[in-house]
């Protein structure tokens, strides 16, 4: 709820995170290290009554949390954190409140239509406005991913890449906090990060990586 919908503060109490704990209780996966597959374990659910944001939930078994889902979706935080999050993203680290509210609007007018949302954002004024131009920085793996697109770069050891999205400054699933690694700009900006991108598009551009090769005469 915090970091996916509601967003913090969102109206929630700590009762509220119980009971959509309780709803999800016998949600899981068969086989995780074979075939992993979703799978409901009736037996795992707690068949009573539950009570989210002031609304009751006992739809029973996998229905519960299906319920949950639905309101959470359907909340007008929701659709502003969500809006939020991805004007932050594309835009700049503190957007445009007038912008937010539009894309808001959006969101709940469309019933969460994720197209709509960011047509409404790409289309605004604000996206193209020189404040917003360049206010944003790739996170390192962003860099990566991109540079290794745009040169074409003919990667059989992709390893070699993720040790280099470590050395800028992110490793891959090693963050130690839920909400994942951050999404200001200012978070990678840095003498040494700056450095280590730099050496990156060097090394790449100059088939410097063991199992990357990009051909820059073609291009």
């Amino acid at each position: 709820m915090e970091l996916h919908t509601l967003g913090v503060d969102g109206g929630y109490t700590q009762l509220d995170v119980i009971d959509v704990a309780r709803a999800f209780t016998g949600w899981t996966i068969v086989s995780p290290r074979e075939n992993p597959a979703f799978y409901f374990d009736e037996r795992l659910h707690d068949p009573d009554p539950k009570r989210v944001l002031g609304k009751k939930i006992n739809s029973g078994g996998i229905k519960d949390a299906e319920q949950v889902l639905d309101l959470l979706a359907k909340s007008p935080r929701t659709a502003r954190h969500i809006s939020l999050q991805l004007a932050r993203h594309f835009i700049s680290d503190d957007p445009p409140e007038a912008l937010v509210k539009r894309m808001t609007k959006t969101f709940e007018k469309s019933k969460g239509d994720l197209r709509a949302v960011m047509t409404t954002m790409i289309y605004s004024p604000e996206f193209w406005s020189r404040t917003a131009f360049r206010a944003k920085v790739k996170t390192p793996f962003e860099l990566v991913a991109s540079t290794v697109r745009a040169l074409g770069a003919d990667v059989d050891q992709p390893l070699q890449m993720a040790q280099w999205v470590t050395r800028i400054g992110e490793p891959l699933y090693q963050c130690l906090t839920p909400n994942g690694y951050s999404d200001a700009a200012s978070s990678w900006v840095s003498t040494g990060s700056l450095l280590n991108r730099m050496n990156f598009a060097i090394a790449l551009a100059n088939n410097k990586i063991r199992g990357a090769q990009v051909d820059v005469t073609s291009l």
